[in-house]
């Protein structure tokens, strides 16, 4: 698998590092390619000959998937126009990953997509959805609560001090300041040891938005926080053995996914879609999808 010969942590004061990763070459370049045809062709040559190392190299020591929430999402922005269906919201569950890597023969953790359902309540979509019917029918008729992360962690003998790495596919409906800690005392971090894996593009993006994304960011959900454990990437990213995060933009400006080796195969995480249906709609059984 190509290594990067480009630095992609963001230099930024207050901010921090993590120079223990590596960078992936390929795929960025082919990015860069200019004209749409010639675009798509170059990216899927770089991204087949990715996965060709990847299927090859090394794999992750285990991966678990953590249960947060269940929620009420929009069935037009799910599948778009596609279905017909009288049905306005689908009902996802929301879970965190949980990977475990070797990075240089030590064992290291990361913790993927571990939203705070509370505090996401603040979106500016589900806040207008509670007014529209009520907290009791947007999270507690729609919604299925799970214990908690740290109760779910606890189980695996993990506690949050020893998460090494967190990230986010990207950041719609986050508040980070219990995650990470605000400088103000407010917030204490939530694994206070973890570095944060956060695109550029979007951390930066969050200060002054497009009008079509402001309903999905909690306005406030990085004031104050504390700076110094956030790593800024642009790029490609291998975190260890078996573990690539991987610039994915499309959903938003700095959506990454998530990719783990295992010995069940190649596995990847992302909500540039929502189901199944989303990747493989030829096989859907949904009217519409399946065109």
């Amino acid at each position: 698998m190509a290594q990067g010969t480009r630095d992609v942590m963001v230099a930024r004061e207050g901010f921090g590092r993590a120079d223990e990763l590596s960078a992936v070459g390929g795929l960025t370049e082919a990015w860069q390619v200019s004209g749409h045809g010639p675009k798509l062709r170059a990216v899927r040559r770089a991204a087949e000959e990715l996965r060709e190392g990847f299927v090859v190299g090394g794999r992750v020591v285990s991966v678990r998937t953590l249960p947060i929430t269940t929620l009420a999402y929009p069935t037009k922005y799910a599948f778009w126009a596609a279905p017909l269906s009288p049905a306005p919201y689908v009902v996802m569950t929301h879970r965190a990953l949980l990977v475990q890597f070797l990075l240089r023969g030590a064992i290291k953790t990361l913790l993927f997509n571990p939203t705070d359902d509370v505090a996401s309540r603040a979106t500016p979509f589900f806040a207008r959805m509670i007014r529209q019917v009520g907290d009791t029918i947007a999270f507690s008729l729609l919604a299925k609560k799970f214990d908690s992360l740290e109760h779910q962690l606890a189980q695996l003998g993990i506690t949050p001090e020893c998460i090494d790495y967190v990230a986010f596919d990207h950041f719609h409906t986050q508040d980070l300041r219990s995650l990470l800690g605000t400088t103000d005392g407010e917030y204490a971090a939530r694994f206070p040891n973890a570095k944060l894996l956060a695109p550029r593009a979007e951390w930066d993006d969050w200060d002054d938005l497009h009008p079509m994304q402001r309903a999905w960011f909690v306005a406030d959900g990085k004031r104050r926080v504390r700076t110094e454990n956030v790593v800024l990437t642009d790029g490609d990213l291998q975190l260890g053995d078996g573990v690539l995060l991987l610039s994915t933009p499309g959903h938003t400006s700095g959506n990454q996914t998530l990719f783990v080796n295992t010995s069940d195969g190649v596995w990847g995480c992302s909500e540039n879609g929502t189901a199944a249906d989303n990747w493989s709609p030829l096989e859907s059984r949904i009217k519409g999808l399946a065109a």
